[in-house]
């Protein structure tokens, strides 16, 4: 049954998935995303526009009124009409194809998946804040920290969503750029983007640029542009409420890269902006370089549009904004750090920032999910109902934690990623267990923190479960012992396959010391399965860290019992593929 909303963040794992695939398969990326044809899911609930959903009221000490943004969805009783019609009436079952986006001709409306995902980073494009900074929670719901509940009712956007947006577009303008091809998008989509490209031309032209010190409220040039871009949002979605037109727009592969190029740029200020305006909290004045995590928007002004809310409330058209600063969130740098993977001084100096912000909790040597909310607004949700240290309210959340530890390792950070899991004790097993509470085989979803009123429970663990934690574990795993991409292709086009693990010494020899020096004359060696079946064995003959080290040559023993030599440190083609399906192969050593 439908609930309350969309949350804002489920999107933005699609981009995880296909990279896992790429990883594996990247001859594959081309018939992947052109040669299928998707269908759309027919939703059954609807997102308001915004002069629907801002409604003017009472604040909680009824001495002023505010704009709050509520009810965003609602269950569109026109759309379950439409699906009536695939009732089977011997069964009272509605079928299948009720669940798709249909065409005049009764036929579901398709699209290739890179249309589809173009699609995806247009609208969360056109879904930016006034400010350009983060993707507003505008559907009902928050992101991944659904204990924000209540930020979507302050006009609230987050930086996340920004952050994964900006990876999305350029991926998809890779894509468009290498394979040349067009993209077939819906007539309505179409319209859209002619909307959004207009008014952002409108924004050039106006002459704005961005003053040394930003103001709270919003710029007039800056609050027109986010209305009509949103108009044109609200206005897509109406056109394909009940069903697409079925007609179709074809773009050049060459018009989407510039259009996209146009659009990461006004991302770019975003982010940069973001930055700038900062995070503000209890001992926190915004300059730990720490990236802020979500912004609310204060309408200051409105006019009444007529239109009244379920229980009778004004609803309002906003005409002006003041944006508002909230404390740091662990999500804001964690998910910044994956738009600048490929700069590592960058990273060392967000992890430094990190360290030294009140997202660090020195007691546990661990982090925050999110900094001291002393004073904050109830408004933000009912992560404030908690004492601090407890659930969301500045707890130790595993899966967040976790995530962060991952994006120290996709950063190529290997002593801070290995002083962070080890030394300090941030990850399982290396916790405590008198402390932890609980088997070290199993993750909780949070630990209760220093700010916990209590110091007995400082370092339990509570809610075990297979949580998210033990999925980011799983890509921490894949990245240590496989690398990120075993198999790429060449300047030719060709599969090949390299192992590039990510291995502290002392996982090789656990009486290995800190400076990681083995004190066995014996060569030290460690086996792992790939894809659960094949036995790999790596020969550290150095007896040193393998930080990001390709193997100097491999010996493949096959089922037969034949055996490929490789020299150097790149699997050839043949064996590649042969290692790729499994079923032939035996066993891989690898000899560093």
């Amino acid at each position: 049954q439908y609930g309350t909303g969309y949350w804002a963040d489920h999107w933005d794992y699609y981009l995880d998935l296909i990279h896992s695939y790429l990883a594996i398969y990247p001859d594959g990326e081309e018939a992947l995303m052109y040669d299928t044809e998707l269908q759309y899911f027919f939703s059954p609930a609807t997102v308001k526009p915004r002069s629907e959903k801002y409604v003017l009221t009472l604040t909680f000490d009824g001495k002023s009124k505010h704009v709050l943004q509520l009810d965003a969805t609602y269950w569109d009783e026109d759309k379950k009409e439409e699906q009536a019609r695939f009732l089977n009436e011997k069964t009272g079952v509605i079928g299948m194809d009720a669940n798709w986006q249909l065409s005049p001709s009764g036929e579901a409306f398709t699209s290739s998946p890179i249309a589809k995902l173009f699609l995806l980073g247009s609208m969360k494009y056109a879904t930016r804040d006034a400010y350009g900074m983060g993707v507003e929670y505008e559907g009902g719901r928050p992101g991944w920290n659904d204990a924000m509940n209540g930020l979507v009712g302050m006009v609230g956007s987050g930086m996340p969503e920004t952050y994964e947006l900006y990876q999305l577009l350029n991926y998809v303008k890779g894509v468009v750029g290498k394979y040349n091809r067009t993209v077939v998008i819906p007539a309505e989509l179409g319209v859209m983007l002619d909307k959004v490209n207009g008014a952002l031309d409108e924004l050039k032209n106006s002459g704005y640029s961005d003053p040394e010190d930003l103001p709270d409220d919003v710029p007039v040039e800056l609050f027109t542009y986010w209305d009509t871009v949103a108009s044109a949002r609200e206005e897509y979605r109406a056109s394909v409420r009940l069903m697409f037109s079925g007609e179709t727009v074809s773009l050049d592969a060459g018009d989407v890269v510039d259009m996209i190029t146009l659009w990461t740029e006004q991302i770019d200020l975003g982010m940069a902006r973001a930055l700038k305006i900062g995070s503000q909290g209890y001992e926190d004045d915004g300059k730990s370089g720490v990236p802020p995590c979500y912004f609310s928007y204060d309408v200051t002004g409105w006019v009444e549009n007529g239109g009244k809310s379920a229980v009778g409330l004004p609803l309002v058209n906003a005409t002006s904004m003041k944006v508002g600063r909230f404390p740091l969130f662990l999500e804001g740098p964690v998910r910044m750090m994956k738009t600048i993977r490929g700069d590592k001084d960058a990273l060392q100096t967000i992890y430094q920032n990190v360290f030294k912000s009140g997202l660090r909790d020195n007691e546990l040597q661990m982090y925050f999910l999110s900094a001291n909310l002393k004073g904050q607004s109830y408004d933000m949700g009912r992560m404030m109902a908690f004492a601090p240290g407890w659930l969301e309210n500045q707890s130790i959340w595993m899966h967040m934690s976790y995530k962060y530890y991952l994006e120290l390792l996709r950063g190529q950070l290997y002593d801070e990623f290995f002083m962070e899991m080890k030394d300090y004790g941030g990850m399982l097993p290396f916790m405590d267990v008198n402390i932890y509470g609980r088997s070290l085989m199993e993750c909780s979803s949070f630990i209760a923190s220093s700010a916990f009123p209590d110091p007995s429970e400082h370092g339990r663990g509570f809610l075990p479960r297979l949580s998210g934690s033990t999925a980011e574990f799983l890509s921490i795993w894949v990245l240590m012992f496989v690398g990120p991409k075993p198999f790429f292709l060449d300047e030719d086009g060709s599969l090949k396959m390299q192992l590039v693990p990510a291995l502290p010494i002392w996982l090789f020899d656990e009486d290995a010391d800190g400076s990681a020096v083995v004190t066995s004359d014996e060569e030290v060696s460690l086996s792992f399965k790939l894809f659960a079946d094949i036995m790999v064995t790596y020969h550290n003959s150095g007896k040193s860290n393998l930080y990001g080290v390709a193997p100097k040559s491999y010996s493949v023993m096959y089922k037969d019992g034949n055996v490929v030599r490789v020299d150097g440190p790149i699997i050839p083609t043949d064996t590649a593929k042969d290692i790729r399906r499994m079923v032939k192969v035996e066993s891989i050593d690898a000899y560093f």
